[in-house]
């Protein structure tokens, strides 16, 4: 009875509108070999402990409950956009709490309910939410996806078609999906799987601009960041850095061209698009780095002096505009991307430094530039165009490096004095 109100209780998650053919997915659930071998925002307040306790007390109690309920959505007794969000919520909760074999057979069984009730369901809205449902619970059962490999591919390919769909919702599903399997299931998208000529990731990188391409900024940083984790888990340093140069062609392309441009007249860079790009750039960096760490060294060094020679040129516009237009200019959109573009070149910064291995390398190659273009910058800045960002990039650098950059400190000792 407990299990019952508690599963009924649980809250429901967002749903988009999405409508597609699930035939590929339920052909592979009904194939002999599976038996051989979503991920949307969450609330708030979790519920998740208290189904997995309810799991634990009596897993076969909890699955009857389910599968019950589940047929009753498929019979139409109990049929409700909202019943079926919260019981796929639940579904999902419980990921990891029963045995291997049992939650094997469980999702093999809720993921072909779901797969004809989704054929069954007339119109495009029921289909919508039954397909969500089905990425949701799939997102959340990572140890089922690492054991049937033909069915993670299936479902990844799946949500990379979720990344064209332009109704409300649906690519932001997909990423989010697509960001926690990654996370899960890194290192066998690098890895070459029985039946495959090579590992996924190339397959994914040699498709990219068609898979991104109608995805917003946002939504593309997130893809960046999820494919980052993969060719993190890449253990032959070679292969990785083969993978990171074919991972940022695409962002490294338009930022050349920028650089390019730059080069010639460097009023290229009072150009909102312009500023614009780079922003976006810079930020699919952060998100590339976050994920791969150390290794992105090879990607930041490419880019390193270049990018702190834009950082000071942006700087010297931000301080101009200000001293010409007053502190009001810094609320002009222009102004607010170029100052973007500088915070994430710190965030760029701080952030690999915080996840180097190597701090002799990075005292001696990457903080000395950095130092005399940021810590100078900040020192002739007005105050109004000065990055708070500066200072705790500093502290980044400091508290990794130690012993490493002492040096370098006292010739910079004065300009951090002048801080506001």
């Amino acid at each position: 009875v407990i299990s019952a109100i508690g599963i009924s209780s649980l809250p429901t998650f967002p749903s988009p509108s999405t409508c597609n053919s699930w035939k590929g997915i339920l052909l592979l659930l009904s194939h002999d070999s599976m038996g051989e071998s979503g991920l949307l925002e969450c609330p708030s307040v979790c519920p998740r402990p208290s189904a997995v306790y309810l799991t634990h007390l009596d897993y076969a109690d909890t699955e009857r409950i389910m599968t019950e309920k589940l047929h009753n959505q498929v019979n139409g007794t109990e049929w409700s956009w909202k019943n079926l969000n919260t019981l796929c919520w639940a579904i999902g909760s419980i990921s990891g709490a029963m045995h291997e074999e049992d939650e094997k057979r469980f999702l093999v069984t809720v993921i072909k309910d779901l797969l004809g009730l989704c054929e069954q369901k007339r119109g495009k809205d029921n289909k919508a939410i039954i397909a969500s449902n089905i990425m949701y619970i799939v997102g959340q059962y990572p140890r089922f996806l690492r054991a049937h490999w033909k069915f993670l591919k299936t479902v990844v390919n799946k949500l990379f078609e979720f990344m064209h769909e332009t109704h409300d919702g649906v690519q932001d599903m997909a990423c989010d999906t697509f960001i926690k399997i990654a996370q899960k299931c890194r290192r066998h998208f690098v890895q070459v799987q029985v039946g495959e000529v090579m590992p996924f990731i190339d397959e994914i990188l040699n498709n990219i601009n068609t898979i991104i391409c109608d995805l917003q900024p946002q939504q593309v940083h997130t893809f960046y960041e999820a494919v980052g984790y993969m060719i993190g888990a890449q253990t032959d340093q070679a292969v990785q850095e083969h993978l990171i140069e074919k991972y940022m062609l695409l962002p490294n392309q338009v930022w050349d061209s920028i650089i390019q441009q730059a080069t010639k007249n460097v009023d290229i860079l009072k150009d909102p698009e312009t500023v614009k790009q780079l922003g976006s750039i810079l930020k699919t960096n952060v998100r590339a780095c976050k994920a791969v760490g150390h290794p992105f060294v090879i990607q930041l060094g490419r880019i390193y002096l270049d990018m702190l020679n834009v950082y000071k040129c942006l700087s010297e516009n931000i301080s101009a505009a200000i001293q010409t237009n007053g502190e009001m200019v810094t609320k002009q959109p222009l102004i607010r991307s170029m100052r973007t573009v500088k915070r994430e070149t710190l965030k760029l910064i701080s952030g690999w430094v915080s996840r180097s291995n190597d701090p002799q390398m990075v005292g001696e190659n990457f903080v000395p530039p950095l130092l005399d273009a940021v810590l100078i910058d900040y020192q002739r800045n007005v105050p109004a165009a000065r990055e708070p960002e500066v200072l705790s990039t500093m502290a980044t650098i400091v508290n990794k490096l130690g012993g490493h950059i002492t040096g370098e400190i006292p010739r910079y000792s004065t300009p951090s004095s002048n801080a506001p």
